[in-house]
């Protein structure tokens, strides 16, 4: 059960279809996690949200490895906004982007995408449905962990040209580059790029400085591609 003033912050869960008087079935994973990682028990207050900005006040109904259940009673606030920044990183070998995910996630992000780049280390015939899958999975559990009212969009692969030319011209682009400014930016709405191990090509690069990208220096050591993406992340949401 919450603690003695503790206002239903002990148990965060996201279900999509969570609405004031609805009674919400958690998928098998999901009541796996409730039931035997965090021990819930049936009665236990919790916060659910939408995943799309709506927070509620729930109580667990039924807590079973299964199937467990969840009695949403009312709205406890709208969050208006989603998060204004959003990530594009180039694929990594195995399942590196899925680690660069899984740690970028735990901060607000409107949406991923991975991108193809000229020295991708990924083959282009890779199949990414069960990567995309992953990480979908992993965006849902990272609501949950980190206590996030917008469940962030994982868009499918695109190719970095593609990418710049389909980017709207109101979305400020911040291009990882040593030879970038250190200041963190004004605060807008955009993407932060990161390119693989070994950085973009100079071609792509190029391409970033003609289309009007911001460049981000992240400092005079050199970053592991898998870290680099929560260190600008960091620094833009200052």
């Amino acid at each position: 059960m919450s603690r003695p003033g503790h206002r239903y912050e002990e148990s965060w869960v996201h279900h999509p279809e969570a609405a004031a008087g609805t009674r919400v079935v958690m998928e098998p994973s999901d009541s796996q996690h409730l039931h035997r990682v965090l021990r819930l028990s049936s009665g236990t207050r919790c916060t659910v949200t939408d995943g799309r900005g709506s927070v509620f006040e729930a109580v667990l109904t039924a807590s079973d490895p299964r199937r467990s259940e969840l009695e949403v009673e009312h709205l406890l606030e709208i969050r208006q906004e989603p998060p204004r920044l959003s990530l594009a990183q180039a694929l990594l070998k195995v399942r590196g982007i899925e680690d660069v995910f899984e740690l970028c996630a735990q901060t607000p992000l409107r949406a991923f995408r991975p991108l193809w780049s000229e020295h991708c280390q990924l083959p282009r015939a890779s199949d990414m449905a069960g990567q995309l899958d992953r990480l979908r999975r992993k965006a849902a559990s990272a609501i949950q962990q980190s206590k996030q009212a917008w469940l962030c969009e994982i868009l499918p692969p695109m190719e970095f040209e593609q990418f710049l030319s389909e980017l709207p011209d109101d979305e400020t682009l911040w291009f990882c580059d040593m030879e970038g400014s250190p200041a963190p930016q004004p605060k807008a709405s955009g993407w932060i790029a990161i390119g693989p191990e070994g950085g973009f090509s100079a071609t792509e690069s190029a391409r970033a400085r003609e289309r009007g990208a911001v460049l981000l220096s992240l400092g005079s050591t050199r970053l592991r591609a898998v870290a680099a993406g929560l260190y600008a992340l960091g620094r833009l949401s200052v």
